[in-house]
């Protein structure tokens, strides 16, 4: 499979490239548009991986097919190796792992299942995994458990952005005033941006898949 090589150009300036700073991006050969970060595949410039291969399928019953994303699996490959993907991923194992220990919390101790943030059962809503503190304010926090609890994924999470506020009230109401208020201060404390390669990002989604494993076992 062709290699690609990523490029950037924002170290172009005037004087190199003349005033023509349009001139200097290359277009994506799949949308036609310029771009100024791409990759380059076959001498052909892309704004992704996922635009390559489409071009590929499009073209190949056209003669034009140029070896990119030969296949579904050498895509996966490569999109494996991006951050979005990976997030993608592990978010979803992630919060079905936390789903079914919420439900085992509830059940080990003969209750019925309650939203963290209203207080209330399912009723004609669906559950999801809501966080205390969001993804994209606490992303060091994305795959903690302490920050992360059953939540109705309409009513309490998707129309009331993750209602914070309610759910810091319930959490004190499940655990207690102390351990409630011992979770909440480790959530606000622990919050600073982490960087995680990929490769890290990989190994929790393996973590978390064999904790849930071992869980429905």
């Amino acid at each position: 499979m062709a290699k690609a090589k990523i490029k950037n150009t924002n170290h172009i300036n005037d004087t190199d490239q003349g005033i023509k700073m349009a001139n200097s991006k290359r277009k994506c050969a799949y949308h036609d548009e310029r771009i100024r970060d791409y990759i380059v595949v076959n001498n052909m410039a892309f704004c992704s991986y996922e635009s390559a291969a489409k071009w590929g399928f499009a073209n190949k019953n056209k003669g034009k097919e140029k070896i990119i994303a030969a296949n579904r699996k050498a895509v996966v490959e490569l999109d494996k190796k991006s951050l979005p993907w990976q997030h993608k991923q592990t978010q979803k194992a992630f919060n079905k792992l936390r789903r079914i220990q919420e439900f085992k919390w509830f059940s080990d101790r003969g209750l019925e299942p309650l939203c963290i943030s209203c207080q209330k059962p399912l009723g004609n809503d669906q559950w999801c995994n809501g966080h205390f503190k969001s993804v994209g304010s606490s992303g060091s926090l994305r795959y903690d458990f302490k920050n992360s609890y059953l939540q109705h994924n309409h009513n309490c999470n998707m129309h009331l952005s993750g209602d914070a506020k309610n759910m810091e009230s319930g959490i004190i109401a499940r655990f207690g005033e102390k351990e409630g208020r011992d979770i909440i201060s480790y959530c606000e404390e622990n919050n600073k941006p982490i960087k995680r390669t990929w490769q890290d990002i990989e190994s929790l989604r393996k973590g978390f898949n064999k904790k849930l494993k071992d869980l429905i076992q």
